[in-house]
């Protein structure tokens, strides 16, 4: 009965440890979007500061000038012709198909580049339709904050307040601050060797009084192991845990446990 209860606390670290690393992930992509905006903000102060300087950034598909007159934020974007945007890359790959077997590998490169600008075009904030009456043009905002268009060869200038967007450029490059790291000692019962030892958990996540800890005992032949924890009072913890790692025979496993009891703390 304790060992099928054990078992399931192993499934439920294992989809823990999936969760986490899913947020870990989220949260790594938001600091790099704040790093972003953050560079962002020196360009445009910079600019704001070297009235009329221009300073020319590049990309796969596009070369954009910036330049700062008096209030007015001047940018000028050039798709390049032979960008591989969207309209680009149906071409290629309508005319690949017409020879399928001979361009197998090239269709399947070409479509990979077409699903890109299709998911950076649906990511767009500002999706823009221009009707010139004989032809239409698309024009969009790149995860750069610069706008491009479907097709090759367009040039896009646009004007915007400077102070208005370093306004934005601040408010969006506000960095969260993060929880400070966290600590447990406790004392660690071994089911395997049926033996108690003194360990230190790292805490990995947690949501209410439940807690994701990666946890050391057993000094002597270190040991490691995932588990989960409750804190039933205070910063008094108790939990059971999957070993996955012993040093002695560097063996790895998911079938031997432990149980666990500690005090937490941050520092």
């Amino acid at each position: 009965m304790i060992k099928k209860a054990l078992e399931i606390i192993a499934i439920l670290v294992i989809i823990a440890v999936l969760i986490f690393a899913g947020y870990m992930g989220y949260n790594y992509y938001k600091e790099w979007k704040q790093d972003q905006k953050s560079s962002e903000l020196k360009l445009m102060e910079t600019l704001k500061a070297n009235q009329g300087m221009i300073i020319k950034l590049t990309s796969d598909l596009a070369e954009t000038q910036k330049k700062v007159i008096g209030n007015t934020l001047k940018e000028t974007t050039v798709v390049k012709e032979e960008a591989s945007t969207y309209e680009a890359k149906k071409e290629e790959i309508i005319e690949l198909n017409k020879e399928p077997e001979v361009n197998a590998e090239k269709i399947e490169t070409a479509r990979v580049e077409f699903e890109d600008r299709i998911n950076e075009f649906q990511a767009s904030p500002d999706k823009i339709l221009i009707n010139t009456g004989e032809d239409k043009i698309v024009i969009y905002e790149d995860d750069q904050g610069n706008l491009v268009s479907l097709e090759s060869g367009v040039t896009i200038t646009r004007h915007r307040n400077v102070e208005e967007v370093i306004d934005e450029l601040k408010a969006g490059a506000v960095v969260e601050k993060g929880n400070k790291p966290e600590l447990a000692f406790g004392v660690i019962y071994d089911l395997e060797d049926k033996g108690f030892y003194p360990g230190i958990s790292y805490q990995l996540f947690d949501w209410k009084k439940l807690s994701l800890n990666i946890t050391g005992y057993n000094f002597e032949s270190i040991k490691a192991g995932l588990d989960l924890c409750y804190n039933i009072s205070g910063n008094i913890i108790v939990g059971a845990g999957v070993r996955i790692f012993d040093t002695e025979g560097n063996e790895f496993s998911l079938d031997k446990y432990y149980l666990k009891a500690g005090v937490e703390f941050k520092f």
